[in-house]
């Protein structure tokens, strides 16, 4: 018999309710953008660039989270929380480290501005965990329930072949030069990696809350079974993003003025994302901007399968279909992707190292998210 969070449930629809009534969300919105161009400015700066190690950059992360919950009292605070951890953004800039490990500490930097902007959105008689049960239930749109613990073996068996494919592909991309025709191996080599590392993220969410006896939302959901471009943004690559972000700031309130100005408007904000993100890793404008671009042929895309109505096809063809097209664009998001991992998988003849860090990274992302739930947003 499952144990339904109830009352954070509909605490947090009742949130989500009350602030997408208020008019004024949008402008409350103008401080986490504005903290995110602090932080891009701060770290492409040409006058300041010091050189941090790694140690004082995830030092920087606690002091980080430590003044998030300082600052979230309320939302007159968090106006000044929601700058500082914006110029926290450009502390990975500056680290000496590979591309990669900058890139991770930018994207950990990213979840306490997430937190701190929330006092922002939901009414700010809310208390802490409150607002932290909207974060983690994705504005209220999600449920985490308790339910009886057991071991997922089919979760298991998954995360095994998405480990092998990984390690594989891995494996074949070191194998082969980034020149000349061997680029199509290279891209196909590099694109299979990126969906089987999404397979370790799904299967380890799986295993990790079937043990812990929780069902909760997953950050990746089998992206390799999208029958559709829309299917695959919206609800298994980081729907999260969509849903706490992209479809409520942007899409939704442009759906007014035309569904395809809305959905160029959130892919552009996207673009813009990921060409900032590899830029502030690597200082390369090339692929930075290849990845940015990556993003803005997505919504042809999208309007060329409504056109098709691939919808209605066979799960099969809409699957192809899916793959096909976006197998055809992968190279503008693959090779930005290669490059930034590069630097930190060490010798060419060695992939075992590099696979079990991508496997402890997505159990270690998997376990902090899944006990965050419960301590958020299950009752006591």
């Amino acid at each position: 018999m499952e144990l339904s969070c109830s009352d954070e449930t509909a605490r947090t629809k009742r949130l989500t309710v009350d602030a997408t009534q208020k008019i004024g969300d949008r402008k409350r919105f103008i401080w986490p953008a504005a903290a995110i161009a602090i932080g891009a400015l701060a770290g492409t700066n040409p006058f300041y660039k010091p050189h941090i190690t790694l140690t004082l950059g995830i030092a920087a992360w606690f002091i980080d989270a430590a003044l998030v919950l300082l600052f979230s009292a309320n939302a007159v605070t968090a106006r000044i929380g929601v700058l500082v951890a914006g110029l926290f953004l450009a502390v990975p800039c500056f680290l000496r480290a590979p591309p990669l490990s900058r890139c991770l500490l930018m994207c950990c930097m990213a979840f306490p501005l997430a937190v701190i902007a929330l006092p922002l959105l939901i009414p700010p008689n809310a208390d802490l965990r409150v607002r932290l049960a909207y974060f983690f239930t994705w504005l209220g749109t999600r449920e985490v329930k308790r339910r009886t613990r057991s071991f997922d073996m089919a979760s298991l068996l998954h995360l095994i072949a998405a480990t092998v494919v990984f390690t594989t592909a891995l494996a074949s991309v070191k194998a082969v030069p980034a020149a000349g025709s061997w680029l199509f191996v290279r891209w196909l080599a590099g694109g299979i990696m990126i969906f089987a590392f999404a397979g370790m993220a799904t299967a380890s969410h799986d295993l990790v809350t079937a043990m812990m006896g929780l069902t909760a939302p997953s950050l990746l959901r089998s992206p390799y079974l999208s029958t559709s471009i829309g299917e695959f943004w919206t609800k298994r690559w980081n729907p999260a993003a969509s849903v706490l972000f992209f479809h409520r700031y942007f899409f939704a309130p442009l759906a007014r003025r035309g569904v395809a100005f809305a959905l160029f408007a959130a892919f552009f904000v996207s673009a813009v994302a990921h060409v900032l993100l590899p830029y502030m890793a690597s200082g390369k404008w090339g692929i930075s901007l290849m990845c940015g671009t990556f993003f803005l042929v997505q919504p042809p895309l999208i309007a060329a399968e409504r056109a098709m109505k691939v919808r209605r096809w066979r799960p099969a063809a809409a699957r192809a279909w899916t793959l096909g097209a976006l197998a055809i664009t992968s190279p503008l998001f693959v090779e930005p992707a290669l490059q930034l991992m590069e630097p930190s998988w060490g010798a060419p003849d060695t992939v075992l190292f590099a696979a079990i860090a991508v496997l402890g990274f997505v159990f270690i992302v998997n376990i902090l998210y899944a006990l965050a739930s419960v301590v958020f947003c299950l009752n006591r």
